[in-house]
Parts: C-alpha cells; structure tokens; sequence
C-alpha cells in the first residue's frame, strides 16, 4: 500500500480513514500508536458525519484524561457508491459540492452562517466530545471534508470552550473562513496561532475560497501552501504529492504572506500561553513589564521581517522590470531582416514612433523610484523601532539585575 510522507500530523490525520471503531486502537502507517477510539460519531442524524474520539489510555476515567485526539473524517471515495451510497451521497452531493458552490459565491465574508447539516452535526459531536472530557485539551485532525468538518466544528464553538483547542492540523480541503457568520468567524480568530491548514496548490479542491496572495489572512488557522510534486487528481487530493524539506517538515512555498505572517502568529501563541501562566496569581509589575515588552518585541519583529521581505519583492520586480525594458531599448538598434536601413537610422526610426530610453527604462525608473524610496524608509523605521525597543529592554535589565533574572527564568517558558 502507497505510504503518504512520513510527516507525524499528516499521518495522524489520515489515519481518520482507518477502520475506526469503539476500543479499536489507531495507528498510523508506521506503526505508531496514535491511541485507542472511545466515541463514534457515524451518521447520527443522517447527515454524513464521521468524528471520532481518540485517547492514550481508554480505562482512565473521562475526567482524569488530559489530551484527546479528534479524528473528522473526509469525503468516502465515489468508488464506494455501490457499498456505501448514502455515504457517498451525503459527502459529495449534500456537503462536498453545496458547501463549494457557497464559496464560491461567496466572494465576501458572509454576515451568517452558511454551513450544512453535516458541518453542524460534526460541531455537535466535538461538543459532545468536550464534554465528557471536560478537562482535557483537544487535538483536531482532518482532511478534505474532514477538514471542512474540523474548521466549522472550532468555529461553533464557544469563546471559553475554543481555548481548550490545543493545536488543529487540516489538509487539502477548501477553507470556510468566508461562510462562517461574524461571531464564528471571531471565536476562531481566537486561535488562529494554533491551527495548521495546508493546502496543496496543485489541488483544486484545495484551492476552493483561497487566494495564494493573501496567505492566511481571511482564512481559517495558519494556511501553508504545500509545493507539491503532480499527481493524478485523486492522488494529488489525496496528499501524495507532499514532499519533506531537508528538516523533514512537508515542503511548502515560503512567501512572506504566509511564512513570515504564520512565524509571527505562532510566537504570540506562545506570548499569551505564558500570560495565562503568569496571570494565575495576578500580575507584578515586573511580570507586566516583561509580557509588555515581549509583546512589543514580538510585533516589531514580525513587521520588521515582513517589510523587509518585501521590500526585497519590490527590488526583485524593479530590478527585473529594468533588465526587461533594458532589452526592448537594446533591441531598438537591430534592424528587422529585409530592410537596408543603418543601425542609427533604425533607432531613429523607433525613436520617431515613440520607442526610446523615456519610454522603456525611464518610466519604470520614474514610476517605481518613489515606491522603492517609501520601501527603504518604511523598513528603515521599523528596524530603528526594533532596535530602540530591544535597547530600552536591555538598558532596564542592565540597571536591575534581579529583574533581568526573572526575565531569564520567563523566557524560558515561551
């Protein structure tokens, strides 16, 4: 049996499509356990869900469990129709295409809630789930349909209850950012540091109510776009074309909306785990002055990186607008085959039509000299805020020694 790449999440959340029933242990194509299924979710209303709940140690009472994994199962394959119809029927007909066509129509936020039946009985079962474990953290899988299932399941949530949402990895499915209602869409905001939505570009169902340029904003988590290797359709969909980079992470496109942005979400992820830490008996001054400064650290940084990764964009096109106009100009001298005019006279001649150095190179120099000069001084400022934040920082720590202790021993808890 084909083996999807050795990626540790990639792999829990296909194994949603294993033979997931009560007391069943779940492993993944490796052979590691991912732990024992204790609650199924199959087509309780007719809807077509399939969610399930899985924990390390099944005998444990509900209440002393600390961690559950929540499987959302994706669309059950058109080569089932004959064995499973009503299936099929549910997954492609009533979710997998009408929750499509509502993206897709959707060319802005929606002011209410466009889900379907199976999405709301997904948020139901998680709910459900939450419930009888009502002081463990919970990791959320899913792909394609599952993924969907898994975006509207957090998204139903309430702004207390989300914040038990450890991590959530998603893969190959549309996003639903778009569909949700307002309110939805905000309780989700809530963790966006903490979900993973990979989307493979070369899958068009992937790329259903997304828009590479925008990376993850307006989208549902941290959307990372997966530079995939060709597949056939169902293969592509069906993840085989993930590759690892030579860190054994999934191979995705680095462009500053995603990456730099995502780098960014993740580390104020962090920032407001260790301000829950810290606010359990109230703040010290010194407690509200490291988590202001590390804030303050964190944003400068994050916006210093992402203009200065665009500002390198920005010289890239300059540079290449310059070198292709560059061209044109030279060309400008060849004289076409056929005629007997001199090298002079046909420059000349483009010249008189309108073709000379103004007009190739001088209008792309003229045209983005400015946005360059805003570019450099735009950088230029944020990294002059980084620096005078970080020396203020330090200065402080210089004059107290005993506070630059506890800001030693708050670090490491990030």
């Amino acid at each position: 049996m084909r083996k999807y790449v050795d990626d540790s999440n990639l792999q829990i959340a296909m194994t949603e499509y294993n033979d997931n029933s009560i007391k069943r242990e779940v492993k993944d194509q490796y052979d590691r356990s991912v732990g024992t299924v204790t609650q199924v979710y199959n087509n309780t209303t007719g809807a077509g869900e399939q969610v399930y709940a899985v924990v390390k140690n099944p005998k444990e009472n509900a209440e002393d469990v600390q961690e559950v994994t929540v499987l959302f199962r994706g669309s059950t394959g058109p080569d089932h129709i004959f064995k499973e119809t009503a299936d099929v029927w549910n997954d492609w007909a009533e979710n997998d295409f009408v929750i499509g066509t509502h993206i897709l129509k959707q060319n802005v936020p929606s002011d209410q809630d466009q889900s379907t039946e199976q999405l709301k009985a997904s948020a139901r079962a998680l709910k459900d789930i939450m419930e009888k474990y009502p002081n463990a953290k919970i990791n959320i899988y899913g792909h394609s349909l599952g993924s969907m299932d898994a975006q509207y399941a957090m998204a139903a949530l309430e702004a207390a209850q989300i914040e038990r949402i450890q991590q959530a990895y998603i893969f190959n499915g549309p996003d639903i950012y778009r569909i949700l209602s307002p309110e939805q869409r905000k309780i989700v905001d809530q963790i966006k540091g903490r979900i993973y939505n990979y989307a493979d570009a070369k899958d068009n169902i992937s790329m259903v109510g997304r828009d590479i340029a925008k990376g993850s904003i307006g989208s549902v988590g941290m959307v990372y776009y997966v530079d995939s290797e060709s597949e056939d359709p169902i293969n592509q969909h069906m993840t085989y074309g993930y590759r690892l980079d030579k860190d054994g992470k999934i191979k995705i496109f680095s462009n500053t909306s995603t990456v730099a942005y995502n780098d960014f979400l993740i580390k104020m992820e962090g920032y407001k785990t260790l301000k829950n830490i810290l606010a359990s008996d109230g703040y010290t001054a010194g407690e509200q002055l490291f988590l202001d400064s590390e804030q303050a650290k964190i944003a400068a940084s994050g916006i210093c990186r992402i203009v200065t990764e665009e500002m390198d964009i920005i010289k890239n096109i300059y540079n290449r607008g310059i070198q292709d106009a560059s061209e044109v100009f030279a060309s400008c001298s060849n004289v076409p085959w056929g005629f007997i005019l001199s090298s002079y006279e046909t420059e000349v001649a483009y010249s008189e039509g309108g073709l000379n150095y103004e007009t190739t190179i001088g209008i792309i120099q003229n045209r983005f000299h400015p946005v360059v000069d805003k570019a450099k001084q735009l950088e230029k400022d944020f990294t002059d805020l980084e620096k005078q934040i970080q020396n203020g920082i330090q200065k402080k720590l210089d004059e107290d020694r005993e506070l630059a202790s506890k800001f030693s021993q708050w670090e490491s808890l990030l």
